[in-house]
C-alpha cells in the first residue's frame, strides 16, 4: 500500500491564499534574516569551527582534496564534503573569514526547510508544509548549528532529501507509462544517501535506509520493497562513495582504511571512545533543543492517531518511523551528543507542522483542544518566567545592558499577553505567527548576547548557568 497525495480539498484551501512560490521565497528570506546576517558577527568558536576551518584551509593550501590534513598530519575523522563547500565558499567569498566557513551550513540548514516544506506539501498540503518549514527553521539547536561550522545541519539536508525521493517514489502512480519516472525519482534516494555518507560517513546511508525499509516492512508493502531496485541503487550508491573513498585508500593504504572504517565509526558507535553518555541522554536533551515546538509534539502525535486524521494515517505513520527510528538508532550507540538527533528534526516539525495546519484549517473540530490550549499556556509561562530571570541577572552582573534585555524581556512577556488573546480569540494562524517570531527573536538574543556578550568569552555558558540557578528558585 503506498502512501496517498494530499487531498485536493486541503490543496486548494491551501494554495489558493498564495501562488505557487510564494511559500519557498517567504522560507527564503525568513531563513536569510535569522541564518545568514549574523554569519560574520563572532569568531571561529573552539573546537570544531576552527578545526574545520583548518582542514579547508590546508586542502586548498596544499592541494589535498582526497587525502585530508590537519596541521600536516592525515585528518580521519570526517569524509571530504563538508570541507570541500567551505573550500568552495572560501572561493566565492574571497578568503577564510567566518562568514564563508560558515555559509554551507546556512546554506544546507536553508535547503533542509525547504525540502521540509516540500514534503509537508506532498503528504498534506501547501500549508502545513509551510507551517513544518518554519518549526524547523525556529527550533532552537536546528537554528543554532545552521549558523555554525558544522556538519550536522548539511547531513540533515541529504537524509532528508534521500527520504524525499522515496516519498516521491512511493506515491507515484505504479503504471507502466510511469515507471520511468518513477525509477528516476528513486535513484535520487541513493545519490541523497551516497552524498549524506560522503559528508559524514555511513550515518548518512544507514538513516533513510532503515527508515525506509522498516516502514515498508510494517506495512507488509513487500511489492514495495522489492521495486526498490536495491541492487542497482546500492551500485550507484557505491559509485559515489568509492569515488573519493577508493583513491583515499590507495593513497593512505591500509592503516587509512582501518581508521576511517573500523576506529572513527565502528568503535565511535558501539564502544563509546568519545562522548560516552547513558541510554536517557537524548530524552533528558531533546526536549531543551527542540525548543520552543516540543511542547506541541504530544499533541501532534496524538493527533495523528485520532480518528479525526483517519485519512493521513499513513503518511503520518511514515513520519513517527522517521522519528522513532532515528531516536533508537542513535539511543543505542555508546557515542551521543545533542546534534546527532538532527536528521529527525524534520520528521517532527512536519508531524506538527500538520497539527497546526489542520488547525487553522478548522479541521479539529473534535479534537480535544486541551492538548494544544495547555502546552500553549506552558509555554507562555515559561517564557515569562525566562524574560524576568534574564532582566534580572543582566542588572545584576551586566547593568550596562539592562535597556537592551528590558526591551528583549517586553516582548517575550508582550508576546506572552497577545498569544492569549489571539487563541481566546480563535486566531490559530496568527498564534502561530507570533510563535514564530517569538521563536526567531529568542534566537538571536541567545545567540548574540548569551553566548557571545560582547565578544569577550569564548562560550556564555556561565550566564546560562546562573539562568538555570535562578529559574530554579521559580520551582522550590
Amino acid at each position: 500500500m503506498k502512501l496517498r497525495k494530499g487531498s485536493e480539498v486541503g490543496k486548494q484551501c491551501a494554495q489558493g491564499r498564495w501562488p505557487k512560490w510564494t511559500p519557498i521565497i517567504l522560507l527564503l528570506g525568513f531563513c536569510f534574516l535569522l541564518y545568514f546576517l549574523s554569519l560574520d558577527r563572532w569568531g571561529l568558536r573552539k573546537p570544531d569551527e576552527i578545526r574545520y576551518a583548518q582542514v579547508a584551509q590546508e586542502m586548498v593550501e596544499r592541494g589535498g582534496w582526497v587525502s585530508l590534513q590537519l596541521h600536516g598530519r592525515p585528518y580521519v575523522e570526517k569524509p571530504p564534503l563538508f570541507f570541500w563547500l567551505i573550500a568552495l565558499s572560501s572561493y566565492l567569498w574571497q578568503g577564510f573569514t567566518s562568514f564563508s566557513t560558515r555559509f554551507p551550513s546556512a546554506l544546507f540548514g536553508t535547503f533542509a526547510v525547504l525540502i521540509t516544506f516540500l514534503i509537508g506539501k506532498s503528504l498534506f498540503d501547501s500549508k502545513s508544509g509551510f507551517l513544518s518549514g518554519l518549526i524547523l527553521a525556529t527550533s532552537f539547536l536546528f537554528a543554532r548549528f545552521s549558523t555554525r561550522a558544522n556538519i550536522d545541519a548539511t547531513l540533515t539536508f541529504f537524509t532528508t532529501a534521500s527520504l524525499f525521493c522515496f516519498l516521491r517514489w512511493h506515491q507515484g502512480d505504479r503504471g507502466d507509462e510511469k515507471k520511468k519516472v518513477r525509477g528516476l525519482i528513486l535513484y535520487g534516494f541513493y545519490i541523497g544517501m551516497g552524498l549524506a555518507t560522503l559528508t559524514k560517513g555511513p550515518v548518512g546511508f544507514i538513516l533513510p535506509l532503515l527508515v525506509s525499509l522498516i516502514y515498508l516492512a510494517t506495512q507488509k508493502d513487500w511489492t514495495g520493497i522489492k521495486g526498490m531496485k536495491i541492487l542497482p541503487g546500492m551500485f550507484l550508491f557505491l559509485v559515489i562513495v568509492l569515488s573519493w573513498y577508493l583513491p583515499a585508500v590507495l593513497k593512505g593504504g591500509r592503516g587509512y582504511l582501518d581508521q576511517t572504517l573500523v576506529h572513527r565509526t565502528i568503535g565511535y558507535y558501539s564502544e563509546g571512545w568519545m562522548h560516552s553518555k547513558p541510554v536517557y541522554f537524548y530524552l533528558s536533551n531533546f526536549p531543551a533543543d527542540f525548543f520552543p515546538w516540543i511542547f506541541f509534539l504530544p499533541g501532534a502525535i496524538v493527533y495523528g492517531y485520532s480518528k479525526e486524521a483517519s485519512w493521513k494515517k499513513k503518511e503520518f505513520l511514515f513520519l513517527l518511523f522517521w522519528f522513532i527510528v532515528i531516536l533508537l538508532f542513535f539511543s543505542s550507540s555508546k557515542t551521543k551528543r545533542d546534534l546527532y538527533l538532527l536528521p529527525l528534526y524534520p520528521a517532527a516539525s512536519l508531524m506538527i507542522g500538520r497539527l497546526w495546519g489542520d488547525l487553522s484549517l478548522s479541521r479539529l473540530e473534535h479534537f480535544p483542544r486541551g492538548w494544544i490550549s495547555l502546552p500553549l499556556y506552558g509555554f507562555m509561562a515559561l517564557a515569562c518566567v525566562v524574560g524576568a530571570t534574564i532582566l534580572w541577572l543582566v542588572c545584576k552582573r551586566f547593568p550596562s545592558h539592562w535597556f537592551f534585555t528590558l526591551f528583549i524581556t517586553c516582548c517575550l512577556m508582550g508576546g506572552c499577553l497577545a498569544l492569549f488573546l489571539l487563541y481566546r480569540s480563535k486566531r490559530y494562524g496568527a498564534v502561530f505567527l507570533l510563535l514564530v517570531g517569538m521563536a526567531g527573536v529568542m534566537f538571536l538574543y541567545t545567540e548574540n548576547f548569551l553566548f557571545y556578550w560582547d565578544h569577550r568569552f569564548t562560550s556564555a555558558s556561565f550566564v546560562l548557568d546562573e539562568m538555570k540557578k535562578e529559574i530554579g528558585l521559580f520551582f522550590h
